[in-house]
């Protein structure tokens, strides 16, 4: 018998390479173009508060031995095919940004593929021992960076992942939070991968999960349950949301319902499940009233129920199948796009990265 593919995450062997990292913070971005200056301020501060925590464990002297460079962080700012003036708002950013503690690498799509192809170009791009995923609108605090790594490097990386989450809901639509609410009970109903309510994308990874998570090689990715399935010791760090930054989230609700769907598809296969459950009894049912219907007219004489009676259960029965239909074709859709093998984003153009050194 073949053996199991068995996946290993070690830590890679130290070879000569042109640049070492401490923390890559990946950054999707669509339509932030008044929200990154504040971004870059805030991240500014941050990498002079943290320095010296990340110099202590991570000894620049130490760089030159199997680097050229080293940099204390690598901001991965994500371009997802922004309508407004987004890339030239990073590309100033990093014109008149060069320090010898971070480097700056702007990603730009060819057109808008969805946050899920931000964070996977995010992290392909990143070389960071540590690896932070924050979105650019400001809806989770940046401040929170140096607790998740002090948790991280305090524990001498032993916990792998440390996540944010809201304790409440202020300024928030009601509908939306409702809805949100919702979707977390029945994914979590359905699928064996459990997702907190109000845990965001916001977390701080080591680099043996973010290999975990290039590993997976789906199409259609819904990270917020593949962070979970991946494992790995991990650590909540709670945080009372205030709204301080007059930044609208660019997620609307169509937008949020396609990746609910997502979400419930990519990791349960019971909707398939209930929907044969839910043909067996309505076949079973149909024989035992069929069966009713022919003693009756036998054994009485009862004539058989008019049209209106029969159109109802067509009717109903067709819906049933309609909806049935609706769930394979949802899955069937899932497989032909990914043996199509198509690529998750497309660049622009290559990579721009600018050594930060003045």
């Amino acid at each position: 018998m073949p053996r199991e593919k068995s996946y290993v995450f070690a830590p890679p062997p130290v070879l000569k390479t042109d640049v070492f990292v401490c923390v890559s913070i990946i950054v999707p971005c669509y339509n932030e173009e008044v929200s990154i200056p504040a971004f870059f301020s805030q991240m500014l501060n941050i990498i002079e508060q943290t320095k010296p925590k990340l110099a202590k464990v991570f000894k620049p002297k130490d760089w030159s031995s199997c680097h050229t460079q080293g940099y204390f962080y690598e901001l991965i700012f994500v371009n997802d095919g922004s309508k407004d003036k987004t890339l030239q708002a990073l590309q100033n950013i990093q014109l008149h940004n060069q320090s010898s503690d971070y480097i700056i690498k702007i990603i730009n799509f060819s057109r808008n593929f969805g946050k899920e192809s931000a964070i996977i170009a995010g992290l392909e791009h990143a070389s960071g021992e540590g690896v932070i995923l924050l979105d650019a609108d400001l809806q989770d605090p940046p401040s929170l960076i140096p607790q998740m790594l002090n948790i991280w490097l305090d524990s001498q990386r032993e916990i792998k992942v440390i996540y944010a989450k809201r304790t409440n809901r202020m300024g928030e639509n009601k509908i939306r939070a409702f809805f949100s609410e919702i979707f977390y009970k029945l994914s979590n109903f359905v699928s064996e991968v459990k997702i907190e309510s109000g845990v965001r994308d916001f977390r701080l990874m080591d680099r043996v999960v973010a290999s975990a998570l290039l590993s997976m090689p789906e199409y259609h990715r819904f990270s917020k349950a593949m962070f979970e399935w991946v494992g790995f010791k991990r650590q909540c760090l709670e945080y009372e949301y205030i709204p301080h930054f007059k930044a609208a989230s660019s997620w609307n609700f169509w937008k949020l319902f396609k990746y609910g769907i997502e979400g419930i598809i990519s990791f349960s296969t019971l909707p398939l499940r209930i929907a044969f459950v839910l043909g067996l009894i309505i076949s079973t049912l149909s024989v035992v009233y069929g069966s009713i219907i022919v003693v009756k007219t036998l054994l009485y004489g009862n004539p058989v129920a008019g049209y209106p009676s029969l159109i109802v259960v067509i009717s109903f029965i067709g819906g049933i199948e309609l909806i049935i239909l609706g769930v394979i074709g949802e899955y069937i859709a899932r497989i032909y796009e990914q043996v199509k093998m198509r690529p998750t984003y497309i660049l622009e153009q290559p990579t721009d990265t600018k050594d930060s050194k003045p």
